[in-house]
């Protein structure tokens, strides 16, 4: 009898030790966005937190990649196109941006609210973006435009995210008054490796032109997001990816050109 109570508050005191350690497990970390506030091209539905300060660099090379070889390594010595910005977030849910782009020297004020966050239980988040471009190329005459984005994302999961932006641009290179729906896809592979793609429709006004598409392999770290990409799209503003008529021209499905995004962050308060 002694030896089987003896048995029997060992056990007891085990379970209980097994149970305690259960209990002070620390809760599951939340998964990570698979994307920032900006996807590529298109604006998300994620916001930085209150006082983060942004800097943007995108970098697009100018020759396709089945127009190059070795010998100017395979487009890297082609020239580039690129954007510059800054970003801050006065408070949680909104964010001020400026960036400007080499192309036809566009710049491009915009500000994005979020309404709706993701939160558990609750798989979509809505924001609305609204600003303006300004295209200062001395050879170019009225060539403002103001633009308004609504933003819906839908989480499948903890890894994966589909996002619509209807547009609305009031001027572009050709045309007046665009309304396009781009949309994209994230996925987050790793923890801190996450790829991205997006898809802009043809607008049906422009027959010359394609759809545009751009996807990319991005890589994480404290504050930090790096993005190599991939597409025919090369502009970045809302007045050039909307119309399908970058700076006046015309996208071709077959075109593939290399690029990359660089994004760093502060928190300041």
């Amino acid at each position: 009898m002694r030896l089987a109570a003896r048995i029997l508050l060992a056990g007891s005191l085990a379970a209980g030790e097994v149970f305690a350690q259960t209990a002070e497990k620390p809760a599951t970390e939340p998964a990570r966005p698979p994307e920032g506030s900006r996807i590529i091209n298109l604006p998300s539905t994620e916001v930085p937190a209150g006082g983060t300060l942004g800097v943007l660099f995108v970098h697009r090379f100018k020759t396709p990649l089945g127009d190059s070889n070795a010998r100017n390594l395979f487009s890297l010595d082609s020239g580039a196109d690129d954007d510059f910005g800054v970003s801050y977030s006065p408070w949680n849910d909104l964010e001020v941006s400026l960036d400007r782009s080499s192309i036809e020297a566009d710049y491009e004020l915009a500000f994005k609210y979020r309404f709706l966050a993701m939160a558990p239980g609750r798989p979509i988040a809505l924001a609305l973006r609204v600003g303006g471009d300004a295209d200062t190329k001395q050879d170019i005459e009225d060539r403002q435009a103001v633009f308004a984005q609504g933003i819906a994302s839908l989480a499948l999961g903890s890894r994966a995210r589909i996002t619509v932006v209807p547009t609305y641009v009031s001027n572009t290179s050709r045309f007046r008054n665009v309304f396009n729906v781009p949309m994209a896809v994230s996925l987050a592979i790793t923890r801190s490796v996450n790829f991205q793609g997006e898809f802009v429709p043809k607008n049906r006004d422009y027959g010359a032109s394609s759809y545009g598409w751009i996807v990319a392999f991005e890589k994480t770290v404290l504050r930090h997001r790096f993005s190599w990409t991939f597409g025919n799209l090369r502009t970045t503003t809302v007045d050039q990816y909307s119309a399908s008529d970058p700076a006046g021209g015309r996208l071709s499905r077959r075109d593939v050109y290399m690029g990359f995004n660089i994004v760093r962050q502060w928190k300041l308060k």
